[in-house]
């Protein structure tokens, strides 16, 4: 029930900000792209699929996925994830033109 409750918790944050135009790294206003969902249910189904009988890993599996959801919702995805993160540091260096022939 853990993993499936922060999944439901992963889905509201993901539709509340595209509602409300506070997704940093979409462009179009609205409805998420459907790859936010499948990306939701590739991540939560792995960590749904670890036995209920172990309870070690399953409570781990719980915390992974809960801490999935925190991330998301204070936007500490890498900047390789999300390009528009300002966290992260990247360098912009442009080298002056060459021209070729003449």
């Amino acid at each position: 029930m853990g993993v499936f409750s922060a999944w439901l918790a992963e889905v509201v944050i993901i539709t509340w900000r595209d509602l409300t135009g506070k997704a940093p790294n979409h462009t179009v206003a609205g409805l998420p792209i459907p790859a936010d969902y499948l990306a939701t249910f590739v991540i939560f189904g792995a960590l749904g699929l670890v036995p209920k009988d172990n309870v070690g890993a399953s409570r781990a599996a719980t915390l992974a996925a809960w801490a999935y959801v925190v991330a998301t919702y204070l936007n500490v995805a890498p900047s390789i994830v999300n390009p528009t993160n300002t966290k992260a540091t990247t360098s912009n260096q442009t080298s002056a033109p060459t021209t070729i022939g003449g």
